[in-house]
C-alpha cells in the first residue's frame, strides 16, 4: 500500500512504501531544498530510494539519508540540476543505473557513521569531493563505494582513473557524438572545436579538483596535472584552465591560488588574465592585484586601473 509522510509542513514530504518491515521511498513531494529522509516510520526501517524517486527535481540542493540504506534505484537523483550535497551512511549501498546521472552540480558526498562524521573535516571533505566527482566527473561507478571511499585503496583507484581521462585522445567519442546527432548537423555540439574544448575543460576541472583535494597525491601524478594546467591557460593555445576558473568558479579564490602555485598564473600571464577578468569579479580581481604587488612588484599599467 502506498502511504504519504508528511513532517514540518510540506517540506519534507514523500510517498512510501512497505512491505515485510521495510520503506521504499517511491515519490518525493516536498517543497524544501532539503531532503531528510527519516530511518524509520511506524517502526519499519527505511531501506531503499525507490527508481526515480527525485528525478529531475529543481529544487532540492542536500539529502541526508539515513543509515539503514540499503539501495539506491535506477535514476533515483537523476537531473536533480541543484544538488550539492549528499549525505551517505559508510555501508554497502547497491547504486542502481544512472543514480546520480547529470547531476552537475554535486559537490560532496559526505560519508557518516552513526549520523557523524567519521573522518577529520579536512579528510571528510577531500573524500567527499573525490567521491562525488567519482560520479558525475570520472563516470566511474565502481569507484562510488562508501566502505572503501577515503582509504589510500581507493583514493589510488581515483588516481588511475583520473589518469585514463587525462590521456584520453580528446578527439575520442566525437564520432560518435555526430552518429548520434545527425538530425543536428551544424549544431555546436557536433562543432568539432567545441567538442575538443569541452573535452579540456573536463580535464581541467579534474586537475583542479584533484589538486584542491590532494590527499595521498603521488609527484607523479601531481606533476601532470601541473604540466595539463601550465598548458591550458592564459595565453596557451587553448586556455580552458583558466577559462574554468575565471568562469565557474568566480570568487572562489582557491581555485586561483592553485593557478599560482602551479605556475599557471606568471608575471608574463598576469595582466592579461586581470584584463579578461573585467569588473565582475572585482574581489578576486583586487585579491590577484595584491598578489601581484608582492610577487612581482607594482608599478604596472593593471595597477592604476580602478576596480
Amino acid at each position: 500500500m502506498i502511504r504519504e509522510w508528511n513532517q514540518n509542513g510540506d517540506d519534507n514530504a514523500f510517498q512510501y512504501e512497505e512491505r515485510e518491515g521495510c520503506i521504499t521511498i517511491l515519490q518525493w513531494k516536498g517543497s524544501g531544498d532539503t531532503a531528510r529522509i527519516p530511518g524509520a516510520i511506524d517502526g519499519a526501517c527505511v531501506v531503499r530510494i525507490g527508481r526515480k524517486a527525485f528525478l529531475s527535481n529543481k529544487r532540492i540542493r542536500e539529502v541526508i539519508l539515513p543509515g539503514s540504506t540499503e539501495e539506491i534505484d535506477d535514476w533515483a537523483f537523476a537531473y536533480c540540476s541543484r544538488l550539492a550535497v549528499v549525505r551517505l551512511p559508510r555501508r554497502r549501498i547497491v547504486f542502481g543505473k544512472g543514480a546520480f546521472l547529470q547531476c552537475v552540480r554535486l559537490e560532496q558526498m559526505l560519508l557518516e557513521t552513526d549520523g557523524a562524521a567519521d573522518l577529520p573535516e579536512a579528510d571528510m571533505a577531500c573524500t567527499g569531493g573525490l567521491l562525488a566527482a567519482a560520479v558525475h566527473k570520472l563516470d566511474d561507478p565502481y569507484l562510488l563505494n562508501p566502505p572503501e571511499a577515503g582509504t589510500a585503496e581507493w583514493i589510488g583507484k581515483w588516481d588511475t582513473r583520473l589518469m585514463q581521462v587525462l590521456h584520453t585522445p580528446d578527439r575520442e567519442g566525437y564520432q560518435q557524438t555526430i552518429l548520434c546527432g545527425e538530425e543536428d548537423i551544424g549544431s555546436m555540439e557536433n562543432n568539432l572545436e567545441y567538442f575538443l574544448s569541452q573535452k579540456r575543460k573536463g580535464k581541467a576541472r579534474l586537475a583542479l579538483l584533484r589538486l584542491l583535494y590532494d590527499r595521498g597525491l603521488r609527484r607523479g601524478v601531481r606533476g601532470e596535472l601541473t604540466a595539463y594546467l601550465r598548458e591550458h591557460t592564459k595565453g596557451c593555445p587553448h586556455e580552458e584552465a583558466w577559462q574554468i576558473v575565471r568562469e565557474e568558479y568566480g570568487n572562489r579564490r582557491e581555485y586561483y591560488d592553485i593557478l599560482l602555485d602551479t605556475g599557471a598564473l606568471t608575471e608574463q600571464n598576469f595582466d592579461a588574465a586581470l584584463c579578461d577578468m573585467g569588473t565582475e569579479l572585482a574581489e578576486m580581481k583586487a585579491y590577484l592585484l595584491r598578489v601581484k604587488e608582492e610577487r612581482f612588484g607594482s608599478g604596472g599599467f593593471f595597477d592604476s586601473l580602478e576596480l
